[in-house]
């Protein structure tokens, strides 16, 4: 199963018996068998806190059925925190149900994280008007996540306008993802400027598909060092298409060792079309 990110924000320290202190930045893993049992009977004595740090806890160590039933009971306290774990750990378990259930919880009561997380919940179970509805909710609040998923959402219903309206605002957010996919949907529109636009703002974030795209983008417009470039950066990567697209540049212009090199970087990399190339290469003497 895999696991949550989980981002906790907890601002309380607990002093317990004995001089124990429960901060924030400790290590919850390697609580003493002491301390532990000071944490449960604060968190089953009703402690809201204790008791997501438990459930924290027992996440960490992959113990779920633990990690549930803190998380539980904070929930059952109104803890927002609490619930919006709650549904993405059923959310990751495919209890969508349940999900649904904590989610909206936390939603109602105007969690970011929580709107996206139901927003992804609806799209995965291809409920696309209330997956609509939840980005929409959190991008209001100006979370890039949502605006970039509410992007992705219009330009898989062709709905362009609006995806590039939200392709834009997470771009402004300096969202790598936004500006490479608003700089392919420039690509697909002709308007070339714009794609070089964005494919370099994604690109000076060493995204490497926008690299590649940038090349394409100079080499069709004969650009070549420009291609060069940027291909050249996106091998540094590893991206086998880069390394296949600058080994066809350099052969282009007779530079065949460098052509060789490439081509062998892209083979290894799993590029089927680089090996028959570079076997012609090799049969001609290079």
């Amino acid at each position: 199963m895999k696991k949550l990110i989980l981002s906790l924000i907890f601002g309380v320290i607990f002093i317990f018996q004995s001089n124990f202190i429960f901060a924030e930045d400790m290590d919850i893993t390697k609580l003493t068998p002491q301390e532990m049992v000071l944490l449960e009977e604060k968190a089953n004595k009703g402690d809201v806190e204790a008791q997501k740090y438990l459930g924290k806890l027992y996440y960490e160590l992959e113990d779920y059925k633990f990690a549930e039933k803190y998380w539980k009971l904070a929930s059952k306290n109104q803890d927002i925190t609490a619930q919006f774990l709650l549904g993405g750990l059923y959310q990751s378990q495919g209890k969508y149900t349940l999900a649904e259930k904590y989610l909206k919880l936390a939603s109602n009561q105007n969690y970011i994280q929580a709107q996206y997380s139901l927003g992804i919940l609806y799209k995965e179970l291809n409920k696309y008007d209330l997956a609509e509805k939840y980005f929409k909710l959190a991008s209001n609040q100006e979370y890039v996540y949502a605006h970039y998923s509410l992007g992705n959402l219009y330009y898989e219903q062709h709905k362009y306008k609006l995806a590039e309206k939200y392709f834009k605002l997470a771009s402004e957010q300096g969202l790598a993802h936004a500006q490479y996919n608003l700089g392919n949907l420039y690509n697909q529109q002709g308007k070339y400027d714009l794609a070089e636009k964005y494919f370099k703002l994604a690109s000076n974030q060493n995204y490497v598909q926008a690299q590649n795209n940038l090349g394409l983008l100079y080499f069709n417009q004969e650009k070549y060092k420009l291609a060069e470039k940027y291909w050249v950066l996106a091998s540094q990567q590893g991206h086998a298409d880069s390394q296949f697209n600058v080994g066809i540049l350099y052969e282009i212009q007779g530079k065949y060792t460098l052509a060789k090199k490439y081509y062998q970087m892209a083979v290894y990399n799993g590029h089927k079309k680089a090996k028959e190339l570079l076997k012609l290469l090799e049969q001609q003497g290079y």
